[in-house]
């Protein structure tokens, strides 16, 4: 599955990813991207006067990142604690799947959640492995009573690739039913490629 790796090193004439739209839902107030990469959501976010900062884990995005004076520290979600309360959480590029597996979900929804203002919000994105064409993301049989969306994913770069880990492409409805789980609940959503990529914006429900 290519990525677009121009756009995060910031090559001229790049095509920006295909759930860039979220970036939308966020309009004021302050960010924690979680996996942010080279941190080109926040620099977006930074030109409409939305500050924050990002965590990430891998040594080289961190050095892109400061060094285009995006505020980024080399942390993952599992251990940080942030300085502050946030009012918008992002897990987006895909970032839901940093969970790992389904039924770490509800857990790692909980951990960004703890995160958050009384009336923040967490916008992610991910990939309903539903909407992919059979085969496309499984290069072997599914086992008995297992999540099919539980994968594990390396990255590779011409002849270099990194280690295997845990990584959940998790559909909507079973988003929505993890979110239930711990008192969130999903009150917009986008999608692009015919579903196969969706954002869902999470707020606390009312009764939680």
């Amino acid at each position: 599955m290519p990525q677009p790796l121009e756009w995060w090193k910031r090559e001229p004439g790049a095509n920006e990813p295909a759930d860039i739209g979220v970036l939308d839902w966020v309009r004021d107030g302050y960010v924690i991207d979680a996996g942010c990469g080279t941190g080109r959501h926040l620099e977006i976010l930074a030109r409409r006067g939305v500050t924050g900062y990002g965590i990430e884990v891998a040594e080289a995005a961190v050095s892109l990142a400061n060094a285009a004076g995006i505020p980024c520290v080399r942390e993952d979600v599992f251990s940080h604690v942030p300085p502050r309360p946030a009012d918008t959480v992002l897990a987006v590029g895909g970032n839901g799947g940093m969970a790992g597996t389904v039924e770490e979900l509800p857990a790692f929804l909980h951990r960004l959640s703890s995160w958050l203002t009384e009336s923040g919000r967490i916008v992610l994105t991910s990939t309903d492995w539903r909407r992919f064409p059979a085969g496309k993301l499984h290069g072997s049989a599914i086992p008995p009573g297992s999540y099919p969306g539980n994968k594990r994913m390396r990255f590779r770069l011409a002849d270099q690739a990194g280690p295997w880990f845990p990584w959940v492409f998790v559909d909507a409805d079973t988003l929505e039913r993890s979110c239930q789980a711990i008192g969130l609940r999903v009150v917009e959503r986008k999608e692009w490629l015919g579903g196969a990529i969706y954002g869902a914006v999470l707020d606390r429900s009312p009764s939680a």
